[in-house]
């Protein structure tokens, strides 16, 4: 696995989504590591980790427990931990798997649940097909096109489209295929989202639709959490609104380390 370790102090470990990388963070990185130690990783399949060629190398557990030994290799014993869409999902089962990791939680633009998109599986399966016939370039462009939240995304903020296909054009058509398969097979959690007990932030845009909800749900279920909606966000605050993000996060690991 990739990572990248920056500054000194309390870990925050930033855990990126589908078809990033750890340079999902490049806005959090230089702030947050004046304060903290900071550690970026790269998700198999993604980035410039070893992407395996078999589907039943890729589920939301298998990347949690991805994370929990690259955690244990660093000798980190408690961080805080967030996740960004699938990144928010991995930090879930992290959480609950291993709860005595976590002092604190960041959920952004995630679920922990199903969120119904209208049209996205049969997207998504046509979009398996361009990338494995025709590769991740093609991929993204009919996705930028076809994806309504991609074409909101990209309408809204332009310069990051060219980042967000690079990072894409590093994934590997098998790490695409398969970690998207994971995420649409991937086991409901709010269940037990009460065994959750550690101070827990839940962020999304006010313009990210579809995860609107399902942040409400993470922030009634959570006990200790609480929900902070990003004006003029979409989908990754974190690149869309990186100060007033970054201002976010630095005031609640404030709060948390008070407390």
């Amino acid at each position: 696995m990739h990572y990248e370790l920056s500054g000194a102090g309390s870990s925050v470990v930033l855990c990126h989504g589908y078809t990033g990388s750890h340079q999902d963070w490049m806005f959090q990185i230089p702030v947050l590591s004046q304060r903290y130690q900071v550690v970026v990783m790269d998700h198999r399949g993604h980035g410039g980790s070893e992407a395996p060629t078999s589907v039943d190398a890729y589920s939301i557990p298998i990347f949690a427990s991805d994370v929990h030994t690259l955690l244990d290799y660093l000798g980190i014993t408690k961080c805080c931990l967030v996740g960004h869409s699938m990144g928010g999902f991995i930090a879930l089962q992290l959480a609950l798997d291993h709860p005595h990791l976590i002092s604190s939680l960041v959920l952004v633009d995630t679920s922990s649940g199903w969120v119904d998109i209208p049209g996205y599986a049969a997207l998504q399966a046509k979009l398996y097909e361009i990338a494995r016939r025709d590769g991740m370039e093609a991929a993204f462009e009919y996705n930028a096109q076809h994806n309504p939240l991609a074409q909101k995304r990209f309408g809204k903020y332009p310069e990051l489209r060219h980042i967000s296909k690079r990072r894409m054009c590093e994934t590997s058509v098998d790490g695409y295929i398969y970690a998207g398969r994971a995420i649409l097979q991937r086991q409901e959690v709010t269940a037990r989202l009460g065994e959750i007990s550690v101070p827990t932030l839940v962020v999304v845009g006010d313009e990210d639709d579809p995860f609107r909800q399902p942040s409400e749900v993470l922030a009634k279920n959570i006990p200790n959490a609480r929900l902070h909606v990003v004006p003029q966000a979409i989908h990754s605050p974190q690149e869309e609104r990186p100060k007033a993000f970054n201002e976010l996060l630095i005031r609640f690991f404030a709060e948390v380390e008070a407390s």
